[in-house]
């Protein structure tokens, strides 16, 4: 017996580049798994390969070429599928080493 199918929601976008109309599907925890150990790696190569390869996986759009897209389409693709699939607030931290507190007393 096969596994079921997991319905997921599908959305639309424009390309700023084409103004072509895309479909695409919120990220999975395999997609996620495949960023998390790209992110672990810290090789910058394997980390644009894996958003490539989430972006290809989440787009429905048949004709759509990932690999010749411009690199801001790319990056708008994947703010979007990160909006649509973890949420669109990220808590950020910054810790600046530059700044030396002996200079920051008054």
């Amino acid at each position: 017996m096969p596994l079921p199918k997991i319905a997921t929601p599908t959305y639309e976008l424009e390309l700023p580049s084409t103004g072509q109309t895309v479909q695409y599907r919120p990220f999975l925890v395999k997609e996620e798994k495949i960023l998390i150990i790209a992110l672990e790696s810290k090789d910058v190569g394997q980390i644009t390969s894996a958003v490539k390869q989430v972006i290809s996986d989440c787009i429905l759009t048949k004709d759509l070429k990932v690999q010749e897209l411009p690199i801001f389409d790319i990056e708008y693709l994947f703010l979007k599928l990160r909006s649509k699939s973890v949420g669109e607030t990220v808590e950020v931290s910054v810790t600046c080493e530059a700044v030396s507190y002996t200079h920051l007393r008054a």
